[in-house]
């Protein structure tokens, strides 16, 4: 078991705050401005590799994205990931199940679905950009 400073435990307690969000390194720098960028990537490259946050993807610029998962919290789920405000959405039940189906059938792939993240527009984004 590692040993919890006090640095990962605020960069923890901000993601695990807000756990429908992606955070980039620079948001939570910005949003802890007394913790470097350095000690910041380095206590989320921790965290990930404890399954404490998993990385979903790099924006346009390359920037790593990061989201909270937790002890359990995802591990029956699949995730949308919303491109505009980088809100995330759960899919489970009956949608996740004819989607897991449907992709064993046609290509005999078994899908990771923790890991797997489908990108688009929210219900809410989608209507602003009308």
């Amino acid at each position: 078991m590692e040993y919890k400073t006090q640095t990962r435990q605020m960069i923890m307690d901000l993601i695990a705050k807000n756990p429908d969000r992606i955070f980039r390194a620079s948001e939570i720098a910005r949003a802890l401005p007394n913790i470097s960028p350095s000690t910041i990537y380095r206590n989320l490259s921790r965290l990930e590799k404890s399954n404490i946050v998993q990385i979903v993807g790099a924006e346009v610029n390359n920037e790593l994205q990061y989201r909270y998962t937790g002890p359990g919290r995802c591990e029956s789920k699949m995730h949308l990931v919303c491109k505009d405000c980088g809100k995330f959405f759960h899919l489970e039940g009956p949608a996740l199940r004819l989607l897991k189906h449907s992709i064993s059938r046609l290509n005999g792939f078994i899908l990771d679905q923790q890991q797997s993240v489908l990108l688009g527009h929210c219900a809410a984004c989608s209507r602003q950009a009308r």
